[in-house]
């Protein structure tokens, strides 16, 4: 990947970031949780393009891969969360 890629992908994942960080106020908590994880992906790509490291080769590659997998699991729980307690409120609602 040349450099101007590398660059763009660390300002891309900065400014999906801050949209969702300003969303989440109204998408909720879940758009919270994509704004952490954009931001780990602004750091990660920064510090290959930047910083030069090898960040996905060998052990590095290892841990990026089950980063992604615990935010996997906990966009999964959040979203499972929130739809639990909108049912909740939606049946309350609905009984009054």
């Amino acid at each position: 990947m040349n450099d101007f890629l590398q660059n763009a992908y660390v300002f891309l994942w900065a400014a999906l970031a801050l949209l969702m960080f300003f969303a989440g106020r109204k998408q909720g908590p879940i758009a919270y949780v994509l704004s952490i994880f954009f931001v780990f992906m602004t750091v990660w790509y920064a510090l290959r393009a930047f910083g030069g490291l090898p960040m996905f080769e060998g052990t590095l590659s290892i841990v990026f891969r089950c980063v992604l997998g615990v935010f996997l699991a906990l966009l999964v729980l959040v979203y499972l969360i929130s739809k639990r307690r909108k049912y909740k409120n939606d049946d309350t609602n609905n009984k009054k």
